[in-house]
């Protein structure tokens, strides 16, 4: 997403992380802003310092990082699977380190971030995308050992390029398709509404929660 580099540039300075210290880059979307983290990935890329692991299995010894970041990847991951990721962060983080991350805030300040939350419905409704509570994830990562949480909502007014709303639209279709093919409720009627929504408006980045915890 090269419109959300100034964003992405933000959260880091938000994040206080000393260059020189090793950091895990949870997702590996922050590769081009934190080259020298490792890079923790799903799938293989062609990352330089990426390693491939589970979200819930991380392949390091314990205190191998001073500290975690990501940028919202775990937008990606269900809710039940937070606590194991927390649980794992914490492990792999040295004492009085910080895990830094943002997700998604599905509350549209504007028409064009309503187009955005559309989109996101619709992921949701075919399993792609998740949408966590402030709650469940303060207490998830108190639960797994964190302490001195601090979240920051993030209001973005960062418009999404037409380019990308076109791929958004060629999504729809398979997202109309699946829905035929598998019985999936209610694609086709958020795909409407996402569509109308966008024509109108255009579409920009939600609002986002920015999570920084210590681990104790």
């Amino acid at each position: 997403m090269p419109y959300a580099a100034a964003d992405r540039q933000e959260f880091i300075k938000r994040s206080g992380i000393d260059p020189g210290t090793r950091v895990l880059d949870f997702g590996g979307v922050l590769y081009e802003e934190f080259p020298f983290a490792v890079s923790g990935i799903t799938a293989r890329k062609q990352l330089s310092n990426a390693v491939i692991m589970k979200p819930a299995l991380v392949p390091f010894k314990d205190a191998a990082f001073d500290a975690i970041i990501s940028y919202h990847y775990f937008d990606l991951l269900p809710t039940d699977l937070l606590c194991y990721v927390f649980k794992e962060s914490a492990r792999v983080l040295k004492k009085d380190s910080n895990i830094s991350f943002m997700v998604q805030l599905w509350t549209p300040q504007n028409e064009a971030q309503r187009s955005s939350l559309f989109f996101n419905e619709l992921l949701k409704a075919s399993g792609a995308i998740y949408n966590h509570e402030y709650t469940d994830i303060s207490r998830e990562l108190s639960d797994s050992g964190f302490c001195e949480i601090t979240v920051e909502t993030i209001k973005r007014d960062i418009f999404i390029p037409r380019d990308f709303i076109r791929s958004h639209l060629m999504l729809l279709g398979n997202l109309v398709k699946k829905e035929q093919e598998e019985g999936i409720a209610g694609i086709k009627t958020l795909a409407k509404q996402y569509f109308e929504q966008v024509n109108e408006y255009g579409e920009a980045m939600l609002p986002a929660l920015h999570f920084i915890a210590k681990k104790i």
